[in-house]
């Protein structure tokens, strides 16, 4: 990491005369190390090919580490991976096979220190690009989000909690946590092989998007890493899932801003929940330019191999669009990159994304729950509107409560059945219509969904 930064006074030069080797030269310095320095050369590489972090556990210090730990000695049996945050061995242990994974030593104290050297370099990488760095989002976004990963038991959690969600799900294969054998800093799991999605020329279905969406959409967690080295194609032709370190629990408000942007209904609080504020921005009364300009190409057309979404988006707003990052939280750039680590690799094999088909089924189902979110209440006197309000769609099991004494005896006079009218709304997935309207003396109640 020191060498890297060191090395700044030469980057700028090839920046400056040779950008192109500039950002490649950069890149694989930082591939070379491990922790959030690799994790930032995975960004600028920009999900094209690249190495991977060095080792820096032999199989020696790797049999003395477990059995420190858990008192068992390992047999080494393939493979030795590494990663950022750690390496994967392949061992055998009490007559069967396992995989574990053990962080690098000292990682999660060097992680810490890391993050001020990081900021460092993107000042730099950001200046020769153009693009405002707003430091401080960065360094939350790194604490919050990859700090996380250097908890192993954490990551088994994760792990666990995907496979109890896809385990009748015949596409996918999520390799079993063994917690006899894991702690913070070492996870032990089935062995479960696989061709790695950087190794695979061609897939013919798009299933590790239904892994995706499915996750996020219905069951509010995020798998915030799918680069092609963390899944992959099982001789069974399953889908197979790895590496849960950048999981995320995203809450329900998180999510519906979410498909209240894709399905193009109240965009304003959409993007409030979903995490991007836009009121001291240049799109602030530019919502629906804003929200057409990301969504549109993703939910409309097939994404060809040669379509940049950020290339579009840079040409039409420039720097208007780089100043965003400061606006918007962590949880939605670790879920952009994900699903851009999967449009990618689609990509670079030359195969166009149906992507609104897919996401189509996950916002059938509850689109009028997400479409209809507003109860209006109007009341007039004399022709005069004199109250005008918006509950949410929750409010609907309540209504009488919150109804004013004069129009709740009303109601019950009228012998309104505010709970038929409720199992009604349900019934019909929350569709606009009136739920009922009421005369009182000079005031006329209306009550409806929009």
């Amino acid at each position: 990491m020191l060498t890297t930064i060191l090395k700044i006074p030469y980057l700028r030069l090839k920046y400056k005369f040779l950008p192109n080797n500039g950002q490649k030269f950069w890149a694989q310095e930082l591939l070379n190390s491990q922790g959030l320095s690799a994790k930032l050369g995975q960004v600028l590489g920009q999900g094209k090919k690249t190495e991977l972090p060095k080792s820096s556990i032999t199989v020696d210090q790797a049999k003395k580490i477990f059995n420190r730990e858990f008192q068992k000695e390992i047999i080494f049996s393939g493979e030795v991976h590494a990663a950022s945050m750690g390496q994967v061995f392949f061992i055998r242990l009490d007559g069967d096979q396992f995989a574990i994974k053990i962080l690098h030593p000292g990682i999660k104290e060097s992680i810490r220190k890391e993050i001020d050297n990081i900021l460092i370099l993107g000042k730099h990488f950001a200046k020769s690009k153009g693009f405002n760095f707003e430091e401080g989002v960065f360094k939350r976004f790194l604490t919050e989000v990859f700090e996380e990963e250097t908890d192993l038991k954490r990551e088994g959690q994760f792990q666990k909690q995907f496979l109890r969600l896809f385990k009748d799900d015949k596409r996918f294969k999520i390799p079993e946590v063994f917690e006899k054998y894991s702690n913070e800093s070492i996870l032990c799991q089935e062995l479960t092989l696989s061709t790695l999605a950087k190794d695979v020329d061609k897939v013919d279905h798009f299933f590790i998007y239904n892994f995706f969406f499915e996750s996020l959409l219905n069951h509010g967690v995020l798998h915030g890493d799918l680069n092609d080295r963390n899944w992959g194609i099982s001789n069974e032709g399953l889908v197979v899932i790895y590496d849960f370190g950048c999981s995320q629990i995203i809450s329900e408000r998180r999510i519906n801003g979410f498909k209240k942007l894709l399905t193009n209904k109240d965009i304003i609080n959409g993007f409030k929940e979903f995490g991007i504020r836009l009121e001291a921005t240049y799109f602030k009364g530019r919502e629906q330019e804003l929200r057409d300009a990301l969504f549109n190409p993703l939910l409309n057309h097939e994404i060809s191999p040669s379509w940049s979404i950020s290339q579009e988006l840079q040409d039409k707003y420039q720097d208007k669009i780089k100043s965003l990052r400061e606006y918007t939280d962590p949880w939605v750039l670790l879920m952009m990159r994900s699903l851009f680590s999967l449009i990618r690799f689609y990509q670079s094999r030359n195969i166009s994304i149906p992507l609104g088909k897919i996401l189509s089924p996950y916002l059938e189902i509850k689109a009028q729950e997400i479409l209809s979110t507003d109860i209006k209440i109007e009341v007039l006197e004399d022709g005069k509107q004199v109250v005008y309000l918006t509950l949410p769609i929750s409010a609907l099991d309540n209504l009488h409560n919150l109804m004013p004494d004069k129009v709740s005896n009303k109601i019950d006079e009228s012998q309104l059945d505010l709970k038929e009218i409720t199992k009604r709304v349900k019934d019909s997935q929350f569709s606009p219509q009136e739920l009922f309207s009421l005369t009182i003396e000079k005031r006329s109640y209306k009550v409806w969904i929009e």
